[in-house]
């Protein structure tokens, strides 16, 4: 396996994915990496178009193409080339990197989903300006909306609605809670899914943390903690597709990424509060309460802010995992 393949990779599976389920595989021939999609780990339940898997997919490309311009290479991807036999994004290594990415490179690593509360202080205009900027694609577009402007408490509305639609839906639970590593064994056995200490409570026994997130916690209550959350962040933005597809999927990604590493650079924090764009139905009223065009689509959502807490690192399945091998790579 070629060792410089196997580093662009490294910082590739760094990427987020929604419950941290890391569904994607790699494979290497000679300059060039193929990135598949993995539909075993699929959400069937808030993801059943799988939208969010081709965000993740998105992120890890960004990762790989801002690790290879940081070995001065340039990555060029083809989307779904229909000469491939697998569905993929397949990425040519090139001499000649485009940009100086020092620090988008070194954010990679540090950068990390931080779901605990902020501590409410504002967001200069000039740092939200280069969040905004960062976005790298056309296909997707980037809305503020500041904590403690007018504009905010018509989308915070929509995060309730979404918050209690689907802690009300048994199916969205059980999922949830499959990917939940309540222990640290757990956690370190399976090397994906939200820990507990990321979701903000000690490690449990499973049976304990499956009675807790079936009996005890509640629609209404975990609104209001998410409502708290966003009110002691900075600014939320949302980010939307101009076509539903699995290319503009990608590109969402790609454009989330790189945000989130601006804003890590900058010191800023993020999670998502994504719950009114995996709701079909209150996705379509943000939609239409945003005056979106037909085809555009509100697909995610997350906060901002400071806090001087951070979570430990998600964690991240061994490379030898998601790399395959010629004969593994159309099983």
């Amino acid at each position: 396996m070629n060792h410089l393949a196997r580093e662009l990779i490294s910082f590739a599976v760094r990427a987020p994915s929604g419950h941290n389920t890391q569904p994607w595989q790699f494979s290497v021939d000679r300059d060039i990496i193929r990135i598949y999609p993995d539909l075993s780990r699929h959400l069937s339940v808030v993801d059943p178009d799988n939208h969010a898997l081709f965000i993740s997919l998105g992120c890890a490309l960004e990762n790989l193409s801002i690790a290879a311009a940081h070995q001065g290479l340039s990555a060029r991807t083809d989307y779904f080339p229909p000469d491939e036999p697998k569905e993929c994004l397949r990425v040519r290594l090139c001499e000649g990197a485009q940009e100086n990415v020092e620090a988008l490179f070194r954010a990679i690593p540090a950068r990390q989903s931080n779901r605990g509360i902020y501590d409410g202080r504002a967001i200069n205009e000039s740092d939200l300006e280069r969040l905004l900027e960062a976005n790298p694609c056309e296909s997707v577009m980037v809305r503020s909306f500041r904590v403690g402007h007018p504009d905010i408490e018509p989308i915070i509305g929509f995060v309730r609605e979404g918050n209690i639609a689907q802690f009300n839906e048994p199916a969205f639970v059980r999922e949830l809670v499959s990917w939940i590593r309540f222990s640290r064994r757990e956690a370190s056995e399976q090397r994906d899914g939200l820990t507990a200490q990321a979701l903000g409570f000690p490690a449990i026994p499973r049976w304990l943390g499956y009675w807790i997130m079936t009996k005890r916690v509640k629609p209404e209550s975990e609104a209001a903690r998410q409502e708290k959350a966003i009110r002691s962040a900075s600014a939320l933005l949302l980010f939307i597709v101009r076509d539903h597809d699995k290319r503009h999927w990608v590109d969402l990604g790609r454009s989330f990424e790189r945000v989130a590493l601006v804003a890590t650079s900058l010191g800023i924090a993020h999670a998502h509060v994504n719950m009114p764009c995996e709701v079909e139905p209150i996705r379509g009223r943000l939609a239409a309460h945003l005056a979106l065009n037909s085809g555009e689509q509100p697909l995610l959502l997350i906060r901002l802010g400071y806090t001087r807490k951070r979570p430990p690192p998600s964690p991240r399945r061994p490379i030898d995992q998601v790399i395959m091998t010629p004969g593994r790579a159309w099983d």
